[in-house]
């Protein structure tokens, strides 16, 4: 399965699983709005969070490891380090709400990209985005495990569409009580293989991130190029 693929699974669950959760709630049959109004009850009650995202790929015999850290504040700051497999060094993309600042450290070359006028997600985008899963996707509980000294709730999905071209895989995620944050992604294939693992590392939640996390300072000698 392609990477890119396991990846949109994984973002369209976390949508999901959050707000199933947040309201306490594991029936099924909940309708879209339902879904989308505690996702946004939730989502107005954090400001900023943090963590590192470890993720291995498993290929035939190969495993391929990968690491990501982020930083978010609300409304638009955002700072991501990126590790390539094999690699030392750390590719960093920062966004401070009016620029996207890109800096690979191999070339010492910074991109710097004016960043589009953009609102929050609205009510309406939420319920576009749920409804689609929710017709997509069969969820559900498989238990409570302790995951890191962390209560988190055991959830399964995999697609509704079972014909002979669809998607053959089955995702569990492991969503913290006490966050609601995803902490854990494993995916299977048809046979019940583990094809991928995403673990999430030193989450912290609404732990009051500085502005100042998000201004970028160039290194010394490095090329500028503007986009945008």
């Amino acid at each position: 399965m392609k990477i890119k693929k396991i990846f949109k699974s994984m973002l369209l669950l976390i949508f999901i699983t959050l707000a199933l959760f947040t309201s306490g709630c594991t029936e099924k049959n909940l309708s879209a709005e339902d879904i989308a109004t505690q996702m946004l009850e939730k989502q107005d009650s954090i400001q900023d969070y943090s963590y590192t995202m470890h993720s291995t790929y498993y290929t035939g015999e190969k495993a391929i490891e990968t690491e990501f850290k982020t930083i978010y504040k609300k409304p638009h700051m955002i700072k991501n380090f990126m590790q390539e497999p094999g690699k030392e060094e750390e590719t960093l993309v920062l966004s401070d709400g009016e620029f996207r600042w890109t800096y690979i450290p191999g070339t010492n070359t910074v991109m710097k990209t004016k960043l589009p006028k953009t609102s929050e997600i609205t009510k309406s985008d939420y319920l576009t985005l749920i409804g689609i899963t929710l017709n997509d996707t069969n969820v559900s509980l498989l238990g409570v495990e302790k995951l890191d000294n962390r209560e988190t709730y055991l959830l399964k999905t995999s697609p509704k569409d079972t014909g002979e071209s669809a998607a053959q895989y089955y995702t569990k995620v492991w969503v913290d009580k006490e966050t609601w944050m995803p902490l854990k992604y494993e995916m299977y294939d048809s046979s019940g293989n583990l094809t991928a693992k995403v673990e999430i590392w030193d989450l912290k939640v609404n732990s009051g991130i500085p502005d100042s996390e998000f201004v970028f300072n160039i290194p010394d000698g490095a090329e500028i190029k503007t986009t945008g």
